[in-house]
Parts: structure tokens; sequence; C-alpha cells
């Protein structure tokens, strides 16, 4: 694939925007040519591009035109007006602001999960990139679907104060510091507080008394692996770094080291069994796979317990250049 393409990245002064930036400095296509945009609210005038210092337009009067592919790494409201204006324009999008996870018509699509995809006719050419709790838990269930069925998948997924874009990263870091000086900490983001607490609820609660955001993780886990899921959301005091408790029955016996092997063979890291080496936020900080740990069975021998956690952030940047490099090596192909 030639490199001579243009890629804009809007929500480049975010979190997630400035780790789609990086990735795609180092991608083998790296592209010539990148192009930043933000909300007009933005205060930030430039972001690094490798050692170019890229100028940040208003995501408001973007010109796709002048693109050949678009990366969203907005919040989910600031998304749609953008993906019209790319699709009019016959850009191909590459979703990460969640604002299509419910749109069947969308794909979701992590590249080493299921490709494939990307070569099937979309009536809009987006392409949505799932959360990243939807990834690593999508990983370990796509890994086991081919050596038996799994039911009664239940999983506890930990979201770290990024799930909330910087502005959830920035209002824990004042609550952390205005606590710790007796002084009024900042309730805008988390109006309930959120540092040395827990979230036990996130998201709008539902008729069915699950939240909104736990039944669309269900959906994009079916989605990706085919399985079915029960999921609580809790939100942590940590930065950075998604984690989650797995469990689910199988139709075959397996020990441990079996349970390892197939996770290793299907792109997961880690298996320790040492505690001192169990992954956490901070020791999967910058990978771009899920690891794992605490193989268990229970008792009574019916069900499989895995520990995962994975860096939300850079998971979710590399998901999104992986599709788009696909995409346009795709377009070359014609």
């Amino acid at each position: 694939m030639g490199r001579n393409v243009t890629v804009g990245v809007a929500g480049a002064t975010g979190a997630l925007g400035r780790e789609v930036l990086r990735l795609l400095d180092e991608a083998p296509w790296r592209p010539d040519h990148v192009q930043a945009f933000a909300r007009a609210s933005t205060t930030v005038d430039f972001v690094e591009y490798g050692e170019e210092r890229l100028t940040v337009d208003a995501l408001e009067h973007f010109d796709p035109a002048q693109l050949d592919l678009l990366i969203i790494a907005t919040p989910a409201e600031a998304a749609p007006a953008a993906i019209d204006a790319a699709v009019a324009a016959d850009v191909p999008v590459v979703d990460l602001s969640g604002s299509q996870l419910e749109d069947l018509a969308v794909p979701l699509v992590v590249p080493w999960l299921n490709a494939e995809l990307l070569r099937q006719p979309r009536s809009r050419d987006v392409v949505a990139v799932p959360s990243a709790a939807a990834m690593m838990i999508g990983a370990v269930l796509s890994a086991l679907a081919p050596h038996g069925r799994l039911s009664d998948a239940e999983a506890t997924v930990m979201l770290p104060a990024s799930h909330w874009g910087k502005r959830g990263s920035e209002e824990l870091s004042g609550q952390v510091v205005a606590l710790f000086n007796s002084s009024t900490p900042p309730r805008t983001q988390f109006p309930e507080g959120f540092a040395f607490d827990l979230m036990p609820e996130v998201g709008e609660r539902s008729s069915s008394g699950w939240t909104r955001p736990e039944l669309r993780l269900t959906a994009e886990v079916a989605r990706l692996s085919g399985q079915r899921l029960s999921a609580t959301l809790v939100g942590v005091p940590v930065f950075n770094g998604v984690s989650a408790t797995l469990s689910f029955a199988m139709d075959r016996a397996a020990d441990a080291e079996w349970f390892r092997q197939v996770l290793l063979e299907g792109g997961l890291q880690g298996g320790e069994a040492a505690s001192r080496r169990l992954p956490r936020p901070r020791r999967v900080d910058g990978e771009r796979s899920p690891a794992f740990g605490r193989l268990r069975t229970s008792l009574d021998g019916t069900r499989q317990h895995v520990w995962l956690s994975m860096d939300n952030v850079v998971a979710s940047a590399a998901a999104a250049v992986g599709v788009a490099g696909q995409l346009l090596r795709l377009a070359e192909e014609g």
C-alpha cells in the first residue's frame, strides 16, 4: 500500500486521539499526510505526529473531500455529524466513539478477530471498533469457541477513569488532589465522587435493572464471538486499564494448562501462576493485547474462571489503526 494517503483524526486532542496519532506514526504504512480535528471548544492548537506539529482544525467545519479515510476518536455525541459528512463524500470511516455500536448495519471489527468482515458489502462505508471491554472478553470467548460449547458466561468489568475520556482522567486527578488537601473536589464528570471510591452502577438503568452500557456490552460480545454474556460494569478509581473477572461453563473437561495454551494461541498474553506477575492496569500499560491470569476451575468442576486486564486506550487505538490500514489496502486493490 502506498503511503501517499491523507488520514483525518477527529478528536485528536484527547487521550485516545493522541494514541491514534502515535500508532499511525509507527504503522508500516505510515501515512505521509494526517489532518487533526477537534471540537471548536478545544483549547489545544497543535498536536504531535512524529516530528511534525499538526494544526488542530475545528471538526465542525472539516472538509472530508480532502481525506482518504477518517478515524473518529471523539465523544459519542460529537461523532454522527462528522460520520455523515464523510459518508456523503465517499470517505471510509473507522469509528471509535461508540456512536455506531447499536447499528447492526455497521460491522464491529477487531483486526485480529474478524477482519474478514471488511471484505463484505456495507450499506455505508463505516466500520466500528468495539469497546475495549468487548474486545478483551470477545478475545477469550472467540479463542475458546472452536474447542467446545460455552454457556452461562458472566463477567464483572472494572472501568478506569479513561473510559470517560480525557475529562474523566482529569477529574479523577482533581478529586484526588482536592481530597488530599481537604478542599472541595470537582464533580462534573463524576457528580457522586470517584476518587478513593467505587462506582457500583455505570450508566442509565434500563427497565430490566441492567444499565444500558451493560446491555450494549453483552450485544457487542455476542456479535464478536457468538457467545451470550451477562456483564456487570463497575467504575474503579484508576486512571487507565480495563480489567475483568470472567467465568463460563464448558461442555468438556479442561484443566488450567490446557486453558492457558488455548488463550496464548488466541493471541492473549500472560498466564503466569505467580501472584506477583498477574496482569493489572499498571502492568499492562502500553500493551496492545489483553493479558490473563488466575485460571481456575470451580470446586464442582463445572465452570472456568479467568482474570483479564488490558490497556483500553492503546488497544482501542491499535484496533482502529489496524482497521484503517486494511480498509486503505482493500481500496488500493480495487
